[in-house]
């Protein structure tokens, strides 16, 4: 008598898709990023969910979404670096670390323009 063949397991291997969703690079909202591909018009769009922020170009059959939004990162990054040609070192989109503007004024709002904080008690009179 004669054993029974044993089946062999198939082992599928695990293909690893591409991302459809991404973080948006402009209000760094995780997973807010969509991008929609229409093969039949051939065009792309990207556009976040949360600033509303959005791309569109013109594909073709081989586009994925990770290139359209690869494509919007790189162009982004080209217009930042032109526009900080001309604004100096820093570049136009880049925030100070401080809090004053060019006049010297507080930004928040706090004290109005020139005025400075009184730390003396002298000034509240005498119904405190």
């Amino acid at each position: 008598m004669g054993r029974r063949k044993s089946k062999v397991k198939v082992v599928k291997k695990v293909r690893r898709k591409t991302a459809k969703i991404f973080d948006c690079p402009f209000c760094n909202h995780k997973r807010t990023v969509e991008c929609s591909i229409d093969h039949k018009v051939k065009t792309a769009k990207v556009s976040c969910r949360v600033c509303a922020a959005s791309y569109q170009m013109e594909t073709n059959s081989l586009t994925e979404p990770i290139d359209v939004f690869s494509q919007w990162v790189d162009e982004t990054e080209a217009l930042n670096e032109k526009d900080g040609e001309d604004e100096g070192e820093y570049g136009g989109y880049a925030e100070s670390s401080d809090k004053k503007g060019e006049t010297g004024d507080d930004v928040d709002g706090d004290y109005g323009p020139g005025q400075e904080v009184d730390d003396d008690n002298d000034d509240y009179g005498e119904d405190y």
